[in-house]
């Protein structure tokens, strides 16, 4: 009786152990399903970004181990001036170009090393200067984003000048002058209101203004841009009238421009007259020659047929 007890007694503590293990595993599993959907709703690429931010950081790390002192140089203030932000940015660059240069070169030369057995001569040389293009070509287009990346703040600038001393001139201060000419760009000038923005965020992060304004004329990568940068921090720090020396400056990119413009057009003068000696005078050459020699050489012709004739008939 008392083993058919006990028996009864473990068979109920097995079942509730059971139920109750059963119940847990579905909590669990009831919890991890809304951590999910959560997650899906507040974040939905958030294993691509994990992925994404993996890869950069191991393009960092490679770039890190190849920088040797190129990162130090003038590497690192092409890439700011580029738009590319971040005490990383110039190592991952460096990474990514490297890897980049390997790929191409590895593209050109596996297919034939997986035919031939064996990499040939020609092949390894086309896989080097594939490499090689690759890698001077990242800089080039660095250099050319940087050049691209400073015409459009020149181009941008004065209306910021102008919207700018319109806000100022209703009596506002110098901060919500920034933020309301920030929120006023719009298409009319993205890249010099990303800066703005940018600048204004690491205010309102608690950045000094000395090291804001610094940063923003790092980011301004004109000198015109500085001499902006330079005017608010003086102002902000030294007082004194804002107005006159933005309106100046204003005028001074102005005539910058209106210069660079008259030298562009100069310069696409000489092309054009390179252009019509190449291609248009050839053409007036042998519309003007064209029946000279035609006729010339017609004479000759005629002569030289009567001359034969004269010899066939003696």
């Amino acid at each position: 009786m008392a083993a058919l007890l006990s028996w009864l007694v473990a068979t109920a503590c097995l079942a509730a152990g059971g139920l109750t293990l059963m119940r847990g595993l579905n909590q669990v599993s009831a919890g991890h399903l809304a951590l999910r959907r959560f997650r899906e709703q507040i974040a939905p690429a958030q294993g691509g970004a994990r992925l994404a931010a993996r890869g950069r950081d191991l393009l960092v790390r490679f770039g890190r181990k190849v920088a040797g002192g190129e990162a130090e140089s003038g590497l690192q203030l092409l890439v700011q001036q580029a738009g590319f932000t971040g005490a990383s940015m110039p190592f991952l660059f460096l990474g990514a170009r490297l890897a980049a240069a390997l790929a191409a070169a590895a593209l050109v030369l596996l297919p034939a090393w997986a035919a031939h057995g064996a990499p040939q001569a020609r092949n390894a040389g086309i896989a080097f200067f594939s490499g090689v293009l690759v890698y001077r070509g990242a800089t080039i287009l660095l250099k050319l984003r940087v050049e691209h990346r400073r015409g459009a703040i020149r181009r941008e600038l004065p209306y910021v000048l102008d919207l700018l001393l319109m806000v100022l001139e209703s009596g506002v201060s110098i901060d919500q002058a920034l933020q309301h000419a920030t929120a006023q760009l719009g298409r009319a000038a993205p890249v010099t209101g990303r800066i703005l923005a940018r600048t204004i965020a690491d205010i309102e992060d608690g950045t000094p203004y000395d090291k804001a304004l610094d940063r923003l004329a790092q980011r301004l990568v004109i000198h015109e841009g500085r001499d902006f940068a330079g005017l608010l921090k003086q102002n902000l720090f030294q007082g004194g009238e804002l107005g006159p020396p933005l309106r100046r400056l204003a005028g001074d990119i102005g005539e910058a421009r209106l210069a660079h413009a008259r030298a562009q057009l100069g310069r696409k003068s000489v092309l054009l007259t390179a252009a019509m000696l190449v291609f248009f005078m050839p053409v007036l050459m042998i519309a003007l020659a064209g029946p000279a020699v035609s006729d010339l050489m017609g004479t000759l012709h005629h002569v030289a047929h009567d001359l034969e004739n004269r010899r066939l008939n003696r």
